[in-house]
């Protein structure tokens, strides 16, 4: 007899979880200290079941809620993000907008109608619009499992209809690079604005149209422990 699955509390058919905490900046080990303790929260398990680990890829590994859950991780300027997903592989990318310069970045690392959008935006906007685009590149990437390797920046990001951008809770389609199983990506921002840009994105024919749950947990962290250090790459 077949043993019964394991069941992943706080956990949805057809939604995406994503967990979004403050860290004290970019330290990766504080950022995951603070993500798997508001996860804790989240989910309803005792402190210390969760765990964080790597696949022989890099990709991140969650135990603690049962088989068979994608995961993705993100961290940047005082902002940390845990992607939860049972139908497909997931990717999110979360950015604090900040001054950049970001008309000649959008000419440089995105294709000519993204980098023209964004050059078209108000100039108090440009940034906003920028880390739009570049979280939906970022988020694309891990869930394709290549990073921004590989064209992935030239990879193209969804314009939104509007701007400023509603947030999004559904996954919608976007056309993905090829005619695999997995041709087609779906992706969402359900935060964009000034204190904080966050983008989700999915593979597969199940996550179309998946509900985006985003649960903001402040979980204070004692700084002195967490000290930061590494730059981030895209400045």
């Amino acid at each position: 007899m077949n043993p019964r699955p394991r069941t992943r509390p706080g956990l949805l058919p057809r939604r995406i979880t994503v967990v979004v905490t403050p860290t004290p900046g970019l330290d990766a080990a504080a950022s995951r200290a603070a993500l798997l303790a508001a996860a804790t929260r989240v989910h309803g398990v005792a402190p210390g079941s969760l765990r964080l680990r790597h696949d022989h890829l890099g990709r991140p590994l969650l135990s603690g809620l049962g088989d068979g859950l994608w995961v993705s991780l993100s961290h940047g300027r005082g902002l940390a993000a845990l992607a939860l997903s049972g139908v497909g592989p997931v990717g999110v990318d979360v950015e604090v907008p900040r001054r950049v310069a970001a008309e000649q970045l959008a000419a440089r690392w995105f294709p000519a109608e993204e980098a023209a959008w964004v050059r078209d935006r108000p100039e108090a906007e440009r940034d906003l619009a920028f880390f739009w685009l570049w979280t939906h590149k970022e988020a694309m990437g891990k869930a394709y499992g290549t990073g921004l390797d590989s064209g992935g920046l030239e990879r193209p990001g969804p314009l939104p209809h509007r701007w400023p951008p509603a947030p999004g809770h559904r996954l919608s389609p976007v056309p993905g690079p090829d005619a695999s199983s997995y041709s087609w990506h779906s992706v969402t921002a359900p935060l964009a604005g000034p204190r904080g840009v966050l983008a989700v994105a999915a593979l597969g024919p199940r996550a179309r149209g998946a509900v985006v749950d985003v649960r903001l947990c402040p979980a204070p962290l004692r700084r002195a422990e967490h000290p930061t250090s590494r730059r981030e790459a895209t400045t």
